[in-house]
């Protein structure tokens, strides 16, 4: 299968995780299917992309930024950094979930994080950490 083959497998399928988040966070099944299912499948996928292309990876690849646009110029690079952040943010949004429902909070108030997190990772977080510390009244728990 080709890069962007697996790219787009990999848009369709993170769907998934994502709609359970958001429609079934409570659901007993939602957080393994996602942490022990999904993440697991894409991190094989990452890996087998990573490791297709090994040779070409060079110790300073991320040293500075015209290496790191060199590295990116391999559609199996490209496709394989997609599903880090793919795989990474949607770990944050199981985590956001799972840290909401521990400490109370309103599922109103964190799923409105959620789509923020999906498609722009870190900014999903620091919505639900403001969210969070105004529930809590704190920036540590």
């Amino acid at each position: 299968m080709d890069a962007a083959s697996i790219f787009s497998l990999g848009n369709s399928c993170i769907l998934i995780g994502w709609i359970l988040l958001i429609f079934l966070p409570n659901w007993k099944y939602t957080q393994a299917s996602i942490l022990n299912g999904l993440i697991v499948l894409f991190s094989v996928v990452y890996a087998c992309l990573i490791l297709k292309d090994i040779g070409d990876f060079r110790a300073d690849s991320f040293s500075t930024l015209a290496n790191v646009k060199t590295l990116f110029q391999n559609d199996n690079a490209v496709a394989a950094g997609w599903f880090h952040y793919l795989a990474f943010d949607l770990f944050v949004g199981a985590y956001i979930v799972r840290k909401s429902i521990s400490l109370g909070i309103s599922r109103w108030l964190y799923t409105l994080a959620l789509p923020f997190t999906f498609m722009f990772g870190p900014m999903g977080y620091l919505i639900f950490f403001i969210i969070k510390s105004l529930k809590t009244k704190s920036i540590t728990s």
